[in-house]
């Protein structure tokens, strides 16, 4: 790892961290789709089929309701209009049937027990038939045990389906929840995993470039300010790598080397005049004739020195010196050739190192953009799930209204409960007053018996006493013939009170039975009450886990949003990178190496294609800078249009080391930028 290339490595991370965050927006694609899937399945098969089954089964309860009032009517216009009533809800019930059968016509046991449902109602439309008969004919008995009887039977064996078929769909449902509950489990773990080895990747990124690039650079750039403080033997760090930092130490440790070299020339030459002044009198002839040369190879030398220090790399001297002084000519040359080498080299390094960044550069911004998009599309999965969770709110609302209705008709058919007892009681009052009118005529048979024997003894008495008792028998006779025939009209009212009290006597039982059928079916209302507020939680609770699956989503759609702002800084980073090589390759750029500048066209840079998946916008904002704080750290500052530029440590770097080659820099009109 620390002979890898930068150019290399850099490429890498890269790649890296784009096929992670390909393989995360994969997961959660898959299980966004999943999941959806799921809800989509509720919402458009179980709820309209749990619909459908309450529809049924309140249609059946006002079928079944409307034979009770046809049981209890006396009334014959009355009668008339509840058969209609009972025609269009039987027609009606037997479409919804028939509907609903087709609607789900893909399952057989759907399917099966539609079939059942049918049969059944038939046979209950049939045996209804004969209730409606005797009850026509206010046969309210025989009716009212058709209605208990093979009707009621009916009636169980269709409420009885329509229950399989509301626990089949809710058992399907509470699957299709409890997968959708598995996938959301699996979704947060693999996201999270993801998110997890992302953190540990970006980290690890961060942490390999510091300690690969920026300490590096400083370390070579503590370095150099201590050359150019002449300190000739100071230690060039990193002088044993193999790549791009490895060979600029190389060429920082030529600089210390030439430096040392002039250094010591330097006190040879101290040393040459210290000799030269003890033996001047004795040379003075030799020197004077050797000046002229002496002078000639400095004066070179310091021509050469001075087009080095201005750039020039391409300066050699060519005129050879004089004895040992063309050695310093030799040496002056091959220094001049091996640094000329290495700068091409960091040049051809730095703009590999710049294509990279720059491809770098808009491969990241491509990804971000690509993390917007994912974000936003959970964000619309998470709204289409927000309103699939208001239709079922509302579903489970009417489902409530209908458990509501089945109360009322309870509540119905209690008052009817209560005016059935009334009657019962009326009856037996009406029962008890044609006792007493019975008694009373009894009374009034006594009076006429004893009339008759009066108008008899009168009768005898008035024949005894002959011609002067004629009138007063006439008379006797009428009161004998009023009283018989007050008798006889006595003895047919008893007749008739006495065959009204047995028919009193019927009504009164016939009307017991019927409170008590009354009772049956506020019992069996009751119980459908009992089954429609079942009905009514578990809408509630399908309801409830619909919440909870959205809150989930909601939780994926900040965690994809917080995925997106790691991406908005890893470009930042990248900006940041790209900025500091362009520095690099202007500090570059001021040598020239000969054909060409050390950041010109000596050989093209290795180039990193990168495919985005998307087409590339036009940038919205500047880009963000990387801004180090004392401590060495790196933090990501954005760039407004009041942000002023800042100056890199490679310009730093250059300014000291043209200082060292004393060479003048003048600043530009942004000499006032600011130091990192």
């Amino acid at each position: 790892m620390r002979n890898v290339r930068i150019s290399r490595l850099l490429p890498a991370l890269f790649v890296l961290m784009v096929i992670l965050g390909a393989l995360q927006g994969a997961v959660a694609f898959r299980s966004l789709s999943t999941m959806t899937g799921h809800i989509e399945r509720i919402g458009a098969e179980r709820m309209p089929q749990m619909s459908s089954i309450l529809q049924l089964s309140h249609a059946f309860s006002e079928l079944n309701a409307t034979y009770s009032e046809h049981l209890l009517s006396m009334d014959p216009d009355e009668i008339g209009r509840i058969e209609a009533r009972i025609k269009e809800r039987a027609d009606a019930f037997a479409g919804m049937v028939d509907g609903y059968g087709a609607a789900n016509s893909g399952d057989a046991a759907t399917v099966a027990e539609v079939d059942s449902i049918k049969a059944t109602l038939k046979t209950y439309i049939d045996e209804s038939a004969k209730l409606i008969q005797f009850s026509a004919i206010a046969a309210k008995g025989p009716a009212l045990e058709v209605y208990k009887g093979p009707m009621q039977a009916s009636a169980d064996a269709i409420t009885a389906s329509l229950n399989d078929l509301v626990a089949r769909t809710q058992k399907i449902t509470e699957e299709t929840i409890l997968a959708a509950r598995g996938e959301e489990g699996s979704a947060f773990a693999l996201t999270w995993a993801s998110l997890a080895v992302a953190m540990g990747i970006a980290i690890a990124a961060i942490f390999l470039v510091n300690r690969r690039v920026v300490k590096p650079l400083n370390g070579l750039g503590a370095a150099m300010k201590r050359l150019a403080g002449g300190d000739a033997t100071v230690t060039i760090p990193h002088a044993d790598r193999t790549d791009e930092i490895g060979e600029m130490a190389g060429t920082v440790a030529i600089f210390r080397d030439n430096a040392a070299e002039r250094q010591r020339l330097e006190r040879q030459g101290e040393d040459d005049r210290r000799r030269a002044d003890g033996e001047r009198q004795a040379r003075e002839a030799e020197r004077t004739r050797d000046s002229g040369r002496v002078q000639e190879a400095v004066s070179s030398l310091a021509d050469a020195l001075g087009k080095l220090a201005a750039g020039d790399m391409t300066c050699r001297i060519e005129q050879p010196f004089d004895g040992d002084l063309d050695r310093l000519r030799d040496d002056f040359n091959a220094s001049v050739s091996r640094l000329s080498d290495a700068l091409r080299e960091v040049g051809e390094n730095a703009r590999a190192i710049d294509a990279g960044a720059s491809q770098i550069r808009a491969a990241a911004d491509d990804l971000s953009r690509r993390t917007e998009q994912q974000a936003a599309s959970v964000e619309e999965t998470a709204a289409a799930l927000e309103q699939i969770t208001t239709t079922v709110k509302d579903s489970t609302k009417r489902a409530e209204e209908a458990g509501a209705l089945v109360g009322r008709t309870r509540s119905g058919a209690e008052k009817s409960g209560e005016i059935v007892r009334r009657a019962v009681s009326a009856m037996q009052e009406i029962e008890k007053s044609s006792s007493e009118i019975t008694s009373i005529i009894g009374v009034i048979d006594d009076i006429a018996f004893q009339t008759n024997l009066l108008a008899l003894n009168a009768g005898v008495e008035a024949a005894r006493a002959g011609e002067a008792g004629k009138g007063f028998a006439v008379v006797a006779q009428e009161v004998r013939e009023l009283a018989q025939r007050s008798a006889k009209a006595a003895k047919e009212i008893k007749t008739l009170i006495n065959t009204s009290g047995e028919q009193v006597r019927t009504g009164v039982s016939l009307v017991g039975e019927t409170g008590r059928s009354l009772q049956t079916i506020v019992g069996e209302v009751q119980e459908i009450n009992s089954h429609v507020q079942a009905i009514v939680e578990a809408a509630r609770e399908q309801s409830t886990g619909l919440q909870e699956i959205n809150t989930a989503v909601n939780t994926m759609d900040q965690g994809t949003q917080k995925n997106a702002a790691m991406v908005e800084e890893t470009t930042a980073a990248s900006h940041g990178l790209a900025s500091e090589v362009h520095a690099l390759n202007a500090l570059i750029g001021r040598f020239n190496v000969g054909g060409s500048t050390a950041a010109g066209h000596s050989r093209q840079a290795p180039h990193l294609h990168v495919v985005p998946s998307a087409p590339v916008a036009p940038p919205i904002a500047p880009a963000p800078a990387l801004v180090r704080k004392s401590s060495g750290q790196w933090n990501v500052k954005p760039a407004g249009s009041g942000a002023r530029p800042v100056s890199s440590p490679a310009l730093a770097l250059s300014e000291k080391l043209a200082g060292a080659l004393g060479v003048r820099q003048d600043k530009g009109p942004d000499g006032d930028w600011e130091e990192f």
